[in-house]
């Protein structure tokens, strides 16, 4: 726990700096051609591998091994709720962790859903947001996609921290359901890329900024669409 602390006061000192440029995107040669990169990793790999998953799996079987990624997810929700003296989200979190674990057999049925209960997702980039660490630049993360100096660097530290996946042993196994959880993911965006008109570098990019205001701001973002809360 100490090392856990003691990690996060560093990503606070090193992102602060960091992220006081005013150009929301001032390294873009390179983030286009970081986005290539992925692009064709996942035309080649990774969407075809979604493509056949949805092909051999039933939908209520993917709605349910969703929900269990959802719910485990709730652990990161609470914290982070409870983190940005946000208790009743916290709340939240908990009860729909606790109940979807148990009426809903482990995550696999969301039933808190039903009791008008959803979920509402934290992490430590928008708890560092709401502590003052402006965003920073935009940047594009090799094979992890779009992301901020602050978003990116929480991403690949304190989010790990609170994500119960890291807590299966053997490694084997938390390998593979980690895979699975990037394929459901992954397998969820096949409807929706066709919808990207234009520059799709800038898509992206806007789109991405624009969900994270609206995460950050609890979906009071200037200009933000309800359409935000289904990503």
């Amino acid at each position: 726990m100490r090392r856990m602390i003691s990690r996060i006061l560093w990503l606070v000192l090193m992102c602060a700096p960091l992220a006081q440029a005013q150009d929301s995107d001032p390294w873009e040669a390179t983030n286009r051609q970081v986005q290539s990169f992925n692009d064709r990793i996942d035309a080649a790999v990774l969407k075809p591998i979604a493509q056949g998953y949805r092909a051999v799996t039933p939908g209520w079987t993917r709605a349910g091994i969703g929900n269990v990624f959802s719910n485990l997810g709730e652990v990161s929700n609470f914290a982070n709720a409870l983190l940005q003296g946000k208790p009743d989200r916290a709340a939240t979190a908990l009860g729909r962790f606790v109940f979807n674990s148990t009426l809903g057999l482990y995550g696999w049925f969301d039933v808190m859903d039903g009791f008008g209960l959803s979920e509402q997702p934290e992490d430590f980039g928008q708890t560092l947001a709401v502590w003052g660490v402006p965003s920073g630049p935009y940047v594009v993360l090799p094979l992890l996609g779009p992301a901020t100096v602050r978003d990116g660097a929480t991403r690949l530290t304190a989010d790990r921290y609170l994500d119960p996946l890291q807590t299966l042993n053997p490694t084997g196994d938390r390998d593979k359901v980690q895979i699975l959880s990037v394929v459901d993911t992954r397998e969820s965006f096949l409807d929706v890329e066709g919808l990207i008109l234009g520059d799709r570098y800038t898509a992206l990019r806007n789109a991405y900024l624009d969900r994270r205001a609206f995460l950050v701001d609890d979906g009071q973002a200037a200009g933000a669409d309800d359409f935000l809360d289904d990503f």
